[in-house]
């Protein structure tokens, strides 16, 4: 409307000064025309759009109504040549607004230029010819309405798929790649205002080739949209979920700490290898591979943040599918599981722990899973927790769980990594505080350490 309305003023003053018509009226003219350019700059240019909000578009149409019908009353009313100033105000809001609009301007010009025309008699007075003008003038501007509203609606029906195939996967509904690169960077940019670290996971189905090979491409579609149900249902609000690739997700957790998003990976995992699809008589599981990288000990860029994940998400593959592992920085290699069950790490000293953990993934109440993070930059000397969550029912039966912590003196300096280990059942149950749990034996000089419940994200954060 700003550009229609500084055209229109511009158009008009050559108009004026070329003919000789309105040289009694020029001052006055001009007057005008220097008075509406300051309004018309001062509502688009100065004024706060921010403070006036859908009030500024109001004043706009305003300001250009008001000009436009006293411009008409000197120079001929119904018979001015500026007339066309009404037409114009209809198509920049048909353009620039809602379907509503253009029909209310078209209301308002018409009922503008009548009362003009009942005002200021018209030079050979109103005879059948300048009736017929009016006429003419009044019912161009109800088509103009019309058309405008209906080429208005079209380009913003354009406009919107556009921005919906940008933004959105056709295939799940979720945010698209391009939309999930430029969210990241936003997110990197608010958490180095705040002081607040942020968490991605990159999920990636196992064995869809296989699915898509089997029983065809829809039904592969099927199961892609089954785990998106699965993924919309476990983020919150304020989560952002991509589709990465063809088979590959990316979540992002603003404001949450590597045990959160541990907590809502751990869920994920579980929901989707939960899922059951029929395909005639035949039934189809499926689970994913998740990595998990916290932002900024795993990456202060887009590119490094999605090299992590990606790196992290490739160990969980590697080491046997449908676990989590989370990206490990200053090591030289990473704790790793073999098909039967044996952990191996880089540190022999670490060899216990190895034991334990074949032990919990030969338990009858689901497989482990582990999420390995580097401590990186801390003071003073190095400490980790172990985080379980451990069944309150009796071992092998589905229930509740329990997170116990408890620390971990790791055995080669600030680079050696964090390892969280989580008990995954199905149903997921609910985090249940116990007063205490038994003294368990750290491996720090042989110094016992008492673990401790926790029923909350925020508290397993404090702990670790």
């Amino acid at each position: 409307m700003r550009v229609v309305s500084l055209l229109f003023l511009a158009a008009a003053g050559i108009a004026v000064t070329l003919s000789a018509t309105f040289a009694a009226l020029a001052v006055a003219i001009y007057l005008l025309l220097a008075v509406a350019t300051i309004a018309v700059v001062m509502v688009g240019d100065v004024l706060p759009p921010a403070r006036l909000g859908r009030s500024r578009q109001i004043l706009q149409v305003g300001v250009a109504m008001v000009v436009v019908t006293m411009l008409v009353a000197l120079t001929g009313g119904v018979r001015s040549p500026f007339v066309a100033g009404y037409f114009l105000i209809v198509a920049a809001a048909a353009l620039s607004s809602d379907d509503v609009a253009p029909t209310v301007l078209a209301v308002l010009s018409s009922l503008a230029y009548l009362v003009v025309a009942a005002v200021v008699p018209a030079s050979s007075g109103m005879d059948a010819a300048t009736v017929a003008w009016a006429v003419f003038n009044v019912a161009a501007l109800a088509l103009l309405a019309y058309i405008a509203t209906v080429a208005g609606r079209q380009q913003r029906r354009a406009r919107e798929a556009a921005l919906r195939l940008a933004r959105f996967d056709p295939l799940t509904g979720l945010y698209t790649r391009n939309y999930l690169n430029s969210s990241i960077e936003r997110e990197i940019s608010r958490a180095a205002r705040t002081g607040r670290a942020f968490c991605l996971l990159m999920l990636d189905l196992d064995d869809l080739k296989m699915v898509n090979d089997t029983y065809g491409h829809p039904v592969g579609d099927r199961v892609i949209r089954a785990i998106t149900e699965v993924i919309r249902r476990s983020v919150r609000e304020t989560d952002l979920a991509a589709r990465f690739g063809g088979d590959e997700f990316v979540v992002v957790l603003p404001e949450t700490e590597s045990g959160g998003a541990l907590t809502v990976a751990a869920k994920l995992r579980v929901d989707i290898a939960a899922l059951v699809l029929r395909v005639d008589t035949r039934t189809i599981r499926t689970s994913v591979s998740v990595g998990l990288v916290s932002y900024p000990e795993d990456g202060a860029t887009l590119e490094q943040l999605m090299a992590s994940v990606d790196a992290a998400m490739y160990e969980s593959k590697r080491r046997g599918k449908n676990q989590i592992v989370g990206y490990v920085t200053r090591t030289q290699r990473v704790p790793t599981t073999d098909q039967a069950g044996a952990g191996h790490t880089a540190d022999d000293g670490r060899a216990d722990d190895d034991r334990r953990a074949a032990a919990d993934r030969a338990s009858a109440d689901g497989p482990a899973i582990e999420l390995t993070v580097a401590d990186t930059g801390r003071a003073g000397p190095p400490s980790d927790r172990r985080v379980r969550y451990e069944p309150l029912s009796p071992q092998g039966s589905p229930g509740p769980r329990r997170v116990v912590s408890r620390p971990i003196l790791p055995a080669s300096g600030a680079g050696a990594p964090r390892t969280f280990r989580a008990r995954a059942a199905s149903p997921w149950g609910a985090f249940q505080p116990e007063p205490e749990i038994a003294e368990r034996q750290g491996n720090g000089g042989g110094v016992g350490q008492r673990a401790t419940d926790i029923d909350s994200v925020d508290e397993a954060d404090r702990l670790r």
